[in-house]
C-alpha cells in the first residue's frame, strides 16, 4: 500500500502552477478553475500580478509556488532560506491564511538548498510538500511530511502536454498532475509561452470528457491536498492533533494563572 492515503485507494489532485507570473496566465489560470478543471492552484506571491482577489473568490485551493532566482551553489543556502521566509510571509499577507501545500518553480523546492528548510516549514504550518522523484519522496515522508505517491507533468514544452496513457492507469495513493495554463504573450519572456495554451487545452478538454462522458482516468476521485492526506494517522491529522494539545495545554495555563 502507497503512503499517501488511508486504504490505498485512488485519488487524482490538477494543479495549476505559475499564478502570478503574468496576466494572461493568470486568465488561462482562473478560466480552467471556473471550468471545473483544476483543483489547486500555486502562486508566486512575489511576482507583481499576483493578485489574490480571484484566487480567493473562486475558493480554489491555494499552495505557495515557491520561486528562487538567485545563483545555485555553495553559497546559496542563507538567500535560499531567506527566500522561503520572506515568501511565506508575503503569501499569509496576501492570502490571510497559510499556504495549503508549498512545491516550487522549476522544482527549485526540491534543491538541497531549500530541501530542509522547506520541509521544516512545512512541519511546522501542517501542509503537504510536492515530492519530485522517488528520492525526494521517501526523504519527505521520512520525516513525516504528506507527500504526493506519483507526480505527472512536463517540464519542456517540447514534451506531451497529455499524460493521457498515465492518467488512464492511476496507482493507488494520490497522484498529482501539474500543469500550466495560460494564454500566450510573447513579452512574458517564458520560454514555455506557447505550451501554455496546449495545457489549457488539455485540461479544458478533459473537463468536457469528465463532464458529460467517462474521464480517462475511470473511477479515480479528484479532490486537493488537504482532503488527500486527511486520514487517521497521517501526517496532517497528527499535526492537527499536536496544535490541539498545545492550545488545550496554554488553556489549562493560562485558567491557572
Amino acid at each position: 500500500m502507497n503512503q499517501g492515503t488511508a486504504n490505498g485507494t485512488r485519488r487524482l489532485i490538477i494543479t495549476a502552477d505559475d499564478y502570478g507570473y503574468w496576466p494572461s496566465y493568470n486568465e488561462g489560470i482562473l478560466a480552467s478553475v471556473a471550468a471545473g478543471a483544476l483543483d489547486a492552484v500555486s502562486a508566486m506571491v512575489e511576482r507583481e500580478y499576483c493578485d489574490p482577489a480571484p484566487l480567493l473568490e473562486s475558493g480554489v485551493e491555494i499552495g505557495l509556488h515557491l520561486d528562487f532566482e538567485g545563483r545555485w551553489g555553495a553559497r546559496s543556502g542563507a538567500p535560499a532560506r531567506t527566500a522561503l521566509r520572506v515568501q511565506v510571509e508575503r503569501f499569509t499577507t496576501l492570502f490571510g491564511r497559510w499556504p495549503s501545500f508549498i512545491n516550487g518553480h522549476h522544482h527549485c523546492h526540491a534543491r538541497p538548498e531549500l530541501a530542509t528548510p522547506v520541509f521544516e516549514t512545512a512541519k511546522q504550518i501542517g501542509v503537504p510538500v510536492r515530492s519530485v522523484n522517488r528520492d525526494h519522496r521517501q526523504w519527505l515522508r521520512e520525516r513525516g511530511i504528506a507527500t504526493n505517491d506519483q507526480l505527472l507533468g512536463r517540464m519542456q514544452s517540447n514534451e506531451p502536454a497529455d499524460p493521457l496513457a498515465d492518467l488512464r492507469d492511476l496507482p493507488d495513493g494520490v497522484t498529482e498532475w501539474f500543469t500550466h495554463p495560460g494564454y500566450p504573450d510573447s513579452d512574458s519572456g517564458s520560454e514555455y509561452d506557447m505550451a501554455r495554451r496546449e495545457d489549457l487545452d488539455t485540461l479544458l478538454r478533459h473537463r468536457v470528457r469528465e463532464r458529460f462522458d467517462t474521464p480517462v482516468w475511470g473511477d479515480v476521485r479528484r479532490t486537493v491536498h488537504s482532503e488527500a492526506f486527511a486520514y487517521p494517522g497521517g501526517p496532517l491529522e497528527e499535526h492537527r492533533e499536536r496544535k490541539a494539545r498545545e492550545r488545550d495545554a496554554r488553556d489549562r495555563g493560562e485558567q491557572a494563572d
